[in-house]
Order: C-alpha cells, then structure tokens, then sequence
C-alpha cells in the first residue's frame, strides 16, 4: 500500500474512535402524495408510509382511515411524489478521488445530497474503500451506504496498477475470492487483462459463494463472458466494442504507444474513431450478442455520462464548465481540468465522437427494447461525472436513448438493488424495507429532470438536510 493510502487509512481509524452510531427509534409518517412502484414501474396515489426505526412499518392505502401516531415527525406529501433511495451502481471511491487529494468521506455527502442513498464501488484499493464504508457506517446521516468492489482482476501487469490484481492462473483464483469475502466484498469485478480461463474460474468460484461478478470487457470477449455466466458488463463499451468487425483499427496498448511518433498517433486515432462513427448496428452479430443478454440473463450498466462526459467530448465548454461541475470542490475540479488539457481531442474530430456517442445511445436503446436488464452506474468521479450529481445525468442520458422514465427509476432503484443482492432490503418501498426514499416536488415520470427536485432525503429512517449536506463538501 503506498503512502497516501496508509496516512488516509491512519487518518480515518483515529477517527472511529470518536464516533458513535446513529441511534433510531423514531416514528416517521409520509402522508399524501404519489408512490412510485418500482416493481410496477409506475406511480400511485398514497395514503401513507410510517417509518418506524430504519425501516418501513407500513404502507397505508389512499383512501384508508389513518391516524398519525402521537409524537411521530409527519411529512406532508401532498403534490409530491415518493421514490425509493437512487443506487448507482459503479463508482469508485478511492483511486480517483486519490489523485485530486480527496478522500471519500469527504464526497460522500454529495451523493446523499442528491438522493443517492447506496453506492457499489467496482474497483478499489481494498483497505482504503473499506474505510470509507465504515466511515459511512458510522455517518448514516450525511452518507449513502457503501458496498464494496474488489480491486480489477486483470492480466499481469494490470492496467490499473494501484487498484489491479494480476492473475495468470486459475489456481489463484479460489485464494483471491477468500481474500475478498474476508473483506465483505459483495461485486467482483473482471479487468481488460483477464483471460477466459481466468475469468470463468472467478464467475465460477464468485458464484459458489453467492456474489455478483461483473466486467469491464477486453482480451475476455463479452460472447465468451455471457456465455460463461458473468452477472453484468460494465460500460456500454462491454457491448459495443464486441459487435465491431474484428479485423477495424485498433489504438495499441499504452505501455506500446511510446514507440510511435504523435502524429502516427493522431492518425491512428482518428481512423479507429471512423470505424467506430460507421458501426453497423444492424450487423446480424449485434442482434445475437443482445439474445444472448437476454437469455442468459446478464444485466448491462451502460454509463453513458462518462463516455459522454469524459471519453468522447470533454472539449466542450457545456460538459467541462457546467453546473453541476462547478458545484465540486476545487482540488477535483482543477484535476479534471489538468487531464482534459493534457489530453484534447482534435477538433476534426468532433463529428466523429458526437456520431459514436449517437451509437452508442441508440444501442443502448435497442437493449433496453430487446428486455436486457439495465442498470444505472457513471463512474463517478471519472473527469467530469460529478459524485452525486452525475446519477440525474445519467437517467436523462438513458431517457434520451430510448428508456422510458419510468423505466429509468426502476432502473436505479430496484435493478441496481438486486445486482448488490440487496432487494430484500431495498430499491422499492414496501413493509419491512429500508426507509431509504427521496420526496420530489414534480413528477419524475412527466420529466426525468424532475428527478433532481428534491424536497427531503430518508436515509434509515432519518430526513437529511440536503443544503447542510452540501455545506459539509469541501469547496477547496
């Protein structure tokens, strides 16, 4: 563990020392209103939610007779519309945040600020995100829960160095999975590196203990993966790039690029983007990887914000100097700023990055039609996904490509609690769940957009103050 690590990991155990849990056992009604059924993916008139602890006593009908308990705190719904707690499902809170001389307690806020009330990390230097999950522990009243993810499983040497684990043989495998469990990692995730010998013996020993296996997808192609029986693919790239005629251009591995001059790179560069503009997305292969989703079941998390955001048009001043950016602290923002200088793309080249962003949209669309369970992810903090803000982004960006709203908050609710393996506790609001929910002021079925008009936050059955969630953020 390098240096940084070991101060942070210090830092925040001298810290737990001198923190207490949260107590409960308050009485909480939401009365009025719409309910938004995220199994029905659709809203009903509510008569009322009691929360009784963390979690949600009763659902009482529109219409039925009821009595607020005596003493109890009473949200009045009326013209308002309940949600269950947003999850995004692939962040990571450590490795990046790490570069910017951030720790991930201190943007947690953020996304509970926003709604978010859970988080699944999928890839991070293990000890540290452990702590900021107990950091979260201890702080349910300015944190969203955190469930953690592996380091990558990858080739040797990983791509990710800090937060890569190499494996060549299969044999290390079942030691890994421990190692992991020991940690209480719910997601393991498999690299750009793996090989399928690798990858199949992880989805194997992953599943014998009940886990979620998902990929990041490179050398171990996605028909292979899905055919394996891997859970999920991260990035609508795990999709994309496996339906692309396999003889197009290719950018070499990085640790090759320095054997080549710029201009060969740029060159090279933009025929991969013109192959990529030009996907043939009625190719018959797209059809049968998306049958192949659909039958054995493996769920996509297409993380739209960040091919938009950083991958494709970083150059533009509306992604790089919007609102939501803005709102983050100003080490994140001037080192987000410092890559999208290092790196420009040309400006040539735009019309070709806007058209695979097009693609990518519309192929994301054609899953969702075709029945491939979506889920809902940015990869915050990724340059310029801001923690929090980025989930709104990232449901107008799947509203845009076809998903219905509705469909979308089905998406970051009870899809994203079932690829934690934790709908029996969340992602919908029913008796006996976790009063994680979010009270909007305007329908987000009418406007997705509306999810961002947020009139109070329950997280484990206390209301969160959303603006003094947002003063605990650094500005610095």
């Amino acid at each position: 563990m390098n240096l940084a690590y070991q101060t942070f990991s210090f830092v925040l155990l001298v810290a737990f020392t001198t923190i207490q849990p949260a107590s409960g056992g308050d009485v909480l009604v939401l009365r009025g209103g719409q309910l938004f059924d995220s199994a029905k993916a659709e809203l009903r008139p509510l008569g009322a939610v009691v929360v009784e602890g963390e979690r949600i006593k009763e659902l009482v009908p529109a219409g039925q007779p009821f009595s607020v308990p005596h003493g109890a705190r009473l949200i009045e719904m009326r013209g308002k519309y309940l949600i269950p707690g947003l999850i995004d499902a692939h962040v990571h809170l450590v490795h990046i945040l790490n570069s910017a001389h951030l720790t991930g307690d201190e943007v947690l806020p953020l996304y509970l600020a926003n709604g978010v009330t859970a988080l699944r990390d999928v890839g991070d230097e293990i000890v540290a995100e452990s702590l900021v999950a107990k950091h979260s522990q201890n702080h349910p009243e300015t944190s969203p829960r955190v469930f953690l993810g592996s380091p990558l499983v990858d080739g040797d040497p990983p791509y990710h160095r800090l937060i890569g684990h190499a494996v060549k043989d299969p044999e290390e495998v079942p030691h890994f999975v421990e190692d992991m469990l020991g940690w209480g990692v719910h997601t393991f995730k498999i690299y750009v590196g793996t090989e399928r010998r690798v990858g199949k013996r992880l989805i194997d020993e992953v599943h014998r203990h009940g886990k979620w296996v998902t990929g990041h997808l490179g050398k171990y192609r996605a028909q292979e993966a899905v055919q394996d029986g891997i859970d999920s693919l991260e990035h609508i790239s795990s999709v994309f790039d496996f339906v692309l005629p396999e003889n197009r251009p290719l950018m070499p591995p990085h640790h090759e690029r320095s054997r080549y001059t710029e201009k060969e790179l740029a060159d090279l560069r933009y025929k991969v983007q013109a192959a990529e503009a030009n996907a043939d997305l009625a190719h018959p292969r797209v059809q049968h990887l998306i049958e192949m989703l659909v039958q054995r079941k493996v769920a996509v998390d297409p993380t739209l914000v960040v091919f938009r955001n950083w991958m494709l048009l970083r150059d533009l001043p509306e992604i790089y100097g919007n609102a939501d950016v803005l709102a983050m602290p100003s080490r994140l923002r001037d080192t987000w700023d410092a890559s999208r200088r290092a790196a420009l793309p040309t400006p040539e080249s735009l019309p070709l990055r806007k058209e695979i962003f097009r693609k990518q949209q519309e192929l994301t669309g054609r899953l969702f039609r075709s029945g491939v369970s979506l889920l809902v992810g940015t990869d915050a903090p990724v340059a310029f996904c801001p923690p929090g803000f980025s989930i709104h982004q990232e449901l107008g960006l799947l509203v845009e490509s076809g998903v219905t709203p509705a469909a979308a908050l089905q998406m970051a609710t009870l899809n994203n609690a079932r690829a934690l393996r934790q709908d029996q506790n969340m992602g919908s609001i029913e008796a006996g769940k976790l009063a994680d929910l979010v009270v909007l002021n305007a329908d987000p079925l009418a406007e997705i957009g509306n999810s961002r008009l947020i009139h109070s936050i329950i997280r484990g059955g206390k209301v969160c103050d959303r603006q003094a969630l947002l003063k605990l953020v650094p500005t610095e």
